[in-house]
């Protein structure tokens, strides 16, 4: 039996976003595997189950920091966590957002390194932030016994940029919580559809105000739509206003492609909202052009939605060949997966048969499995040392 130590200063705020939300839920697998491992957490401010503001429901023992350093999760993973870990004899610690105790000694350290998209779109990040970041990971791939990432691009990267050996990388992807995205009555769809002021038939997009999700390609495509191709689309859009990106921009471009009564831009929704927008849409269309694994692709298709998505980064190993996949830089590809699903009847049934049967490939519980493998791997290696 092990004592597996996990950061969870990530899940300190209720909007955690999908590092926050990957965490949770690998942890909840993790508490349902049988296994003799004992867990604790440790955070410099109480966890929470992400997007709810309610208290993390592990039952797991929780190691709160205190005093000054707790204002900084670096600096109190960098002091106070290491006589913690020491009190409660962990043998291996878990970093799921790339923040180790680095001074620890004796203890295996496993990291998950979720992407690197500031590597290939820097200009998203300012400066100063963008070169901490990068000098952090690369300290943590360096410190680390095993590196996981959600996928083989990101593995890839890790290699590239962090120049991780590939004995210490290890691929474990996200996976979906089929009781939350399922397909839902037409009743249900119907009653959001209506609340939400959203127009059928539509098509989804997610996360719109980051500009690597390419928000502004869907509209470019769904104008050049070809004549025939159905009824008018809607194109919803959702996602929170960041300060460098509202709503204007795209209802500015909407406007001029003749689009302005078309486009519907929400708010981040709730979870049983969300599976009704997926139910409902015609398509979840997602031309993102960097991704480290794409988790709404697997929730669309629990949701039995088909997918377009791009053919970049981690996107194809996920959507496999339950998708469309396009060049996210080039509307006319867009246009045209968008104009078969929306004319083709059973291209639309195809796809959203595919997505229901590929989803099974990608399960928390195996997330969890996976998690294990790289605890076990680390305290071979650092028995490995100690020899």
């Amino acid at each position: 039996m092990a004592t597996i130590g996990i950061d969870a200063t990530a899940l300190a705020i209720p909007a955690c976003g999908g590092i926050g939300a990957s965490q949770y839920h690998a942890m909840r697998a993790l508490a349902e595997l049988d296994t003799p491992h004992r867990f604790v957490l440790y955070a410099a401010g109480p966890p929470l189950v992400p997007f709810s503001g309610r208290p993390l429901d592990l039952g797991w023992p929780l190691r709160l920091g205190a005093g000054l350093a707790a204002r900084s999760n670096i600096l109190w993973m960098q002091t106070g966590v290491n006589r913690l870990l020491v009190e409660d004899g962990v043998d291996v610690f878990w970093a799921p957002r790339h923040l180790l105790p680095f001074r620890a000694r004796g203890i295996a350290k496993v990291a998950t390194v979720h992407d690197f998209w500031e590597r290939y779109y820097p200009g998203q990040q300012p400066w100063l932030n963008r070169t901490a970041n990068r000098l952090l990971i690369a300290k943590v791939m360096a410190h680390a016994d095993v590196v996981v990432t959600p996928s083989v691009a990101t593995a890839r990267d890790a290699a590239r940029f962090g120049r991780v050996a590939p004995g210490r990388l290890r691929v474990v992807p996200w996976g979906v919580n089929p009781s939350v995205f399922r397909p839902l009555p037409a009743a249900r769809i119907a009653e959001v559809l209506a609340r939400l002021g959203v127009e059928s038939p539509y098509l989804l997009s997610l996360d719109v105000f980051n500009p690597r999700k390419n928000f502004g390609a869907v509209l470019e495509a769904v104008s050049r739509l070809p004549q025939g191709s159905g009824r008018p689309l809607t194109v919803v859009g959702i996602g929170r206003p960041r300060k460098t990106a509202s709503s204007a921009a795209f209802r500015a471009q909407a406007v001029s492609l003749g689009l302005r009564a078309r486009l519907r831009v929400l708010d981040d929704v709730g979870s049983e909202d969300l599976v009704a927008l997926y139910c409902g849409a015609l398509a979840f269309v997602y031309p993102s052009v960097y991704e480290g694994f794409g988790l709404p692709l697997l929730e669309a298709m629990a949701c039995g939605c088909p997918v377009i998505t791009s053919d970049r980064s981690s996107l194809p190993e996920v959507a496999g060949d339950a998708a469309l996949l396009v060049d996210p830089l080039r509307p006319n590809q867009l246009a045209e997966a968008i104009a078969r699903v929306a004319t083709e009847p059973g291209e639309h049934a195809r796809l959203a048969a595919a997505g229901s049967a590929r989803v099974f490939k990608f399960t928390w519980r195996r997330t969890a499995e996976g998690m294990l493998a790289a605890f076990e791997q680390a305290l071979a290696a650092l028995a490995g040392r100690e020899r």
